[in-house]
């Protein structure tokens, strides 16, 4: 039985208190995380001096909305990437799938290749040693760290001419793993500053001696550009779209993933 302080008009007159009252901005606000920009910026900034007050080492690089409604990112200076609530309650560590569109689409991994190619972007190609592919123009071009010592490093640099002639484009960045002042880091500052660097770098990474030099170099540089884009071992290869490739990888594999065979 109705009640009947509840007739049809009641039921209409309650259901419009819900939609505007309610479910309206529950859809506008709550199911987007934030209203407009001005209110991102706020909890932004709410949530990483909430993080900061309890672990005041936790090297926050940026704090913004994510693709997912009520979920904010927090990216590291180490290229790594946490979710939070918009209330900063609660810490989400791991990776993100949308499904929506009848796949998986790593939304974690994308924001990483995002911050991958802007950082990149900071490093122009007049500082970087550079193997130009062998094609009119370049097929694939990857961004390479690399350390003078490393064995991998080496063995990958030895089908330098397989990958140009493939039509790869190879930039090297310095990452010298002993750091600065250590021998590796003077080996690579040595190439860098000879007066033709790839014959230098090759000649370096084949065990010869090419002599100690030094100038104005971007060693160090590339060194704090590698740590803070995630860079952990050598040779780390990044691809146009901000892949990380973590490690050796042979050229004709190399090509493949590149889509180029």
């Amino acid at each position: 039985m109705q009640s009947p302080a509840l007739n049809n008009a009641g039921v209409l007159a309650m259901s419009e208190f819900l939609v505007r009252r309610i479910f309206l901005p529950l859809t506008l606000c709550s199911f987007i995380s934030v209203c407009n920009a001005a209110d991102e910026g706020v909890v932004s900034s709410g949530i990483k001096e909430k993080l900061l007050a309890i672990s005041p080492q936790m090297p926050i690089d940026s704090v913004s909305a994510s693709e997912v409604p009520w979920l904010f990112q927090i990216s590291l200076k180490d290229g790594s990437i946490l979710y939070t609530d918009k209330n900063g309650d609660f810490l989400f560590a791991g990776q993100v799938f949308e499904l929506r569109e009848g796949r998986f689409n790593n939304l974690t991994e994308n924001s990483k290749k995002k911050n991958r190619l802007a950082l990149l972007s900071f490093s122009p190609e007049s500082e970087m040693i550079i193997f130009p592919s062998k094609t009119p123009l370049p097929l694939a071009t990857i961004t390479v760290f690399t350390d003078i010592d490393c064995g991998y490093c080496r063995k990958l640099h030895r089908e330098i001419g397989m990958l140009n002639h493939l039509g790869v484009k190879v930039r090297y960045l310095a990452f010298p793993r002993a750091g600065v002042g250590s021998d590796s880091y003077d080996k690579i500052v040595s190439a860098w500053c000879a007066e033709d660097p790839l014959d230098a770098l090759t000649r370096a990474k084949l065990g010869e001696e090419i002599g100690a030099r030094n100038c104005d170099n971007p060693v160090k540089k590339h060194l704090q550009l590698g740590k803070k884009i995630g860079v952990s071992g050598t040779p780390a290869i990044f691809f146009e779209d901000g892949t990380l490739q973590p490690g050796y990888l042979e050229a004709a594999k190399m090509a493949k993933l590149l889509g180029i065979r």
